[in-house]
């Protein structure tokens, strides 16, 4: 062993719901202040959204999370990282939650290869510093398997056989072999092997120092993105040229927004990176206090001046009603980006919940149909256009936070 380092129903009781630095605000009733370029629109409230309730396991909400990845829809099958373990149930009907492996670790974050044929697991092992950081499945969850080479300290060094923690996960979308890990600061580990065995890119022996850095690897270009805080109150996205015959090798770094320009970022962490189903040149950017659409128009990420970018919301002061909120939950409701799903907490006790739809312009808050504690919206899955996964963890009378699943729909 290694060193130890309100109170409305929700559908399904079933009722119909109207719905590395800075954070975010809103305006009446139910209403969200709608932020594009630093206008500020009011709009109507919002179309009904549908709660249904799918519960979530008795099991603490991970504490380690990068870019707020704990869910994964496999096959009809919801899986779900927590602080003890993976755990399952169905999409549809009213089964409870049951586990699904890794118990005894902490897992934060699960994502599925691009042919859908193996999940990979990243969490830690509270009780052993050398145990395993990543493992993978071909069975759907139902069993997993230790990576057999895994980020560890180099013999002889003052953090020899120590597991570094892997932060985030990204596959590759054109092969199903290939998986980047991020763990400290900018630093990137990779297989080739569906998980089997991870080395750190660019021959590195450990991560950097530094908070994490959200990989993203774009459908329509050979780059990886990475967006950061790095060093701190330094925010910033770049891009990183993958080469196709050595996976290991990421060269030619840029920075594509943010700095050295202070002005588009500032210090506004990049928490969560998500590309619309249809636009392989765009991802949508959730920062603290904003969400930010970026495109390529070239689509290779060449430059800075290569990008375009759009804000979608901004908080530059935290206000009940429009909170200066990290945004951690992005589900693109159109195919091009647009209208867009997504919220994210407060640096601080949430009042209210930080859950946003933008559409034609606007944006709005959408408050939940039952009572919440100090809410934060973790994670958000597109299922389809207008049928949408989100993850809510919230504290218990006892003061431990869990997370539960919502689907929201409407017609």
């Amino acid at each position: 062993m290694g060193a130890k380092r309100g109170t409305a129903r929700v559908a399904g009781g079933g009722v119909r719901a109207r719905a590395a630095i800075a954070l975010v605000p809103f305006v009446v009733a139910g209403l969200v202040a709608g932020c594009d370029d630093g206008k500020i629109v009011v709009g109507p409230p919002v179309d009904a959204w549908e709660w249904t309730a799918l519960g979530g396991p008795d099991a603490p909400t991970p504490a380690l999370v990068g870019n707020h990845e704990t869910l994964v829809v496999v096959g009809g099958d919801l899986l779900l990282g927590t602080a003890e373990g993976v755990w399952r149930r169905p999409l549809a009907g009213s089964a409870q939650w049951a586990r699904a492996g890794l118990g005894g670790f902490s897992v934060h974050a699960l994502a599925v290869t691009a042919d859908g044929g193996r999940i990979i697991a990243a969490g830690t092992d509270p009780e052993d510093d050398a145990a395993p950081t990543v493992w993978y499945s071909t069975s759907g969850g139902t069993d997993w398997v230790p990576a057999a080479v895994w980020p560890r300290g180099a013999p002889g060094g003052p953090e020899a056989g120590l597991s570094f923690p892997f932060y985030t996960l990204e596959p590759d979308p054109a092969d199903e072999n290939v998986v980047y890990g991020g763990l400290d600061a900018d630093s990137i580990a990779v297989t080739v092997d569906g998980g089997a065995t991870w080395v750190l890119a660019n021959g590195a022996e450990s991560p950097n120092f530094g908070d994490p850095c959200v990989p993203h690897r774009p459908k329509g270009a050979n780059v990886l993105l990475q967006g950061c805080e790095l060093p701190l109150d330094t925010a910033w996205l770049g891009a990183l040229d993958v080469n196709e015959q050595d996976r290991f090798a990421l060269t030619g770094f840029r920075f594509v927004f943010g700095y050295p320009n202070l002005v588009e970022l500032g210090n506004r962490r990049i928490n969560s990176i998500v590309a619309p189903p249809a636009r392989a040149n765009r991802i949508l950017v959730g920062v603290e206090g904003g969400l930010v659409e970026l495109t390529s128009k070239s689509g290779s990420w060449s430059s800075a001046a290569d990008v375009d970018a759009r804000w979608i919301y901004r908080s530059e002061s935290d206000t009940r009603h429009r909170p200066y909120a990290y945004i951690r939950a992005i589900a693109p409701l159109g195919d091009s980006g647009r209208p867009v799903l997504f919220g994210g907490t407060v640096n601080g006790e949430n009042e209210v919940l930080s859950l946003f739809e933008e559409n034609g312009g606007i944006v709005r808050r959408i408050d939940a149909p039952f009572a919440l504690e100090d809410p934060r919206v973790e994670q958000a899955v597109r299922l389809d256009a207008d049928d949408v996964l989100i993850v809510i963890s919230d504290v218990t009378p006892g003061g431990r936070r869990t997370s539960k699943v919502y689907r929201l729909r409407r017609d």
